[in-house]
């Protein structure tokens, strides 16, 4: 079904503006805000900066910036990066009034339509698609379509003495000094290389809470929630994406346990709800338990010696790609 806010060059419409009209600029003059502006629409073009093909979309005079670029993105047919609810990273502009050249990409998205065309910009707008990518939840630009894995953590915030970087479901780590194409959308994980065995060492303590941690992820699209047993609290990750095969399910839920000093006190390990398996069994499962009246299996899986926990660092987010890594046998040492 086609958009009705997008309008090809043969529509004429009665309501449809193509400037502003003067009480609405007066209206700005003076610092008011005009009446009846939800019953105006303008016919805008947007194109994909610099010089793209021109689509002429109709929006309200009151919708913000933001609403009129996500529209205009539709009819280009590429959205904005990251997908909302987040801001974009992409970046708008528009021509100016008195010098018809773009203007700087415009800061404030949250500005109505109608204020910014009153301070001097015209009904023709363009995206600037930027070459944006996510490691682990987190959205960034990259600089560069060629960088080294070193460079990408670098640039992310990421120590790479600390951090291996990954494709999305890759067991194969990038070698980090060896340049790889970055397309625009990909994602990629950073983690801790994991292994069986010893427990995490506590570092020095941080300042997010596990509350806040899990808002962040849930933010993100991960379906993720806090759950309280017997005075200790966990962290459901449901729907966590694993290879199938090896396992019996491509989806599996765990349980992360949180201790009461957290973050001073390292994540560590995790359960697995007793519902998927590899071959029959579960690589190094230990104790099971009922939580929530659901039997969860204890899976040994910590971080290396020379990887530890670290609060200014990691987060809820980067242990959820660590226990991913057990799923595919990612930094596995004795």
């Amino acid at each position: 079904m086609k958009d009705k806010s997008i309008i090809t060059t043969a529509e004429q419409e009665a309501n449809v503006l193509t400037d502003l009209p003067e009480h609405i600029v007066e209206a700005a003059r003076l610092g008011g805000v005009p009446e009846g502006l939800d019953r105006l629409t303008i016919l805008v073009s947007v194109c994909q900066w610099p010089e793209g093909k021109e689509h002429h979309i109709r929006v309200r005079l009151s919708e913000s910036l933001l609403e009129m670029m996500r529209k205009g993105a539709q009819a280009i047919q590429m959205p904005l990066l990251p997908p909302a609810p987040e801001p974009p990273l992409d970046l708008l502009r528009a021509r100016e009034r008195k010098s018809h050249e773009w203007s700087e990409a415009i800061e404030d998205l949250d500005t109505p339509l109608w204020l910014a065309m009153a301070h001097g910009l015209l009904p023709k707008f363009a995206i600037e698609y930027r070459l944006v990518i996510r490691i682990n939840a987190k959205w960034g630009v990259a600089p560069e379509p060629v960088m080294t894995p070193r460079l990408i953590l670098t640039t992310f915030g990421f120590d790479p003495a600390q951090f291996t970087l990954y494709h999305l479901n890759s067991s194969q780590p990038l070698p980090p000094d060896t340049p790889i194409t970055i397309t625009r959308g990909e994602c990629f994980e950073a983690q801790k290389d994991g292994r069986y065995g010893s427990a995490a060492v506590a570092p020095a303590r941080g300042c997010q809470t596990i509350e806040d941690d899990t808002a962040d992820l849930s933010s993100s699209g991960v379906c993720v929630r806090l759950v309280t047993e017997s005075g200790q609290k966990y962290v459901e990750v449901r729907n966590l994406a694993i290879p199938s095969p090896p396992w019996s399910k491509s989806l599996a839920n765990i349980l992360i346990a949180v201790p009461a000093t957290y973050p001073q006190g390292g994540l560590d390990g995790f359960y697995l709800e007793r519902n998927v398996d590899w071959g029959g069994t579960v690589p190094n499962q230990q104790s099971v338990v009922a939580i929530e009246g659901r039997s969860w299996a204890l899976i040994s899986w910590h971080y290396a010696n020379g990887r530890p926990w670290d609060p200014t660092r990691d987060d809820l987010a980067s242990h959820v790609v660590h226990c991913r890594g057990f799923f595919l046998r990612r930094g596995v040492r004795g």
